[in-house]
């Protein structure tokens, strides 16, 4: 267990972390693609409940 620990640590130092700006740019690119996201999914269930609406509407009458 204590082998694993060190090869970790050891495997840690050869990580190259991003810089802030690089943070920053990764973060706001998340951030763009959750709300297109958001929007698709907003526009598309709207599009389909007023269209299992409409067909309800059809059927009932």
């Amino acid at each position: 267990m204590i082998q694993f620990f060190k090869a970790s640590f050891r495997e840690l130092q050869h990580v190259v972390w991003p810089t802030r700006q690089e943070t920053k740019n990764y973060f706001m690119i998340v951030l763009i693609v959750l709300v297109l996201f958001w929007i698709y999914l907003l526009v598309f269930s709207t599009a389909f409940s007023e269209w299992i609406l409409y067909l309800r509407k059809i059927v009932s009458a």
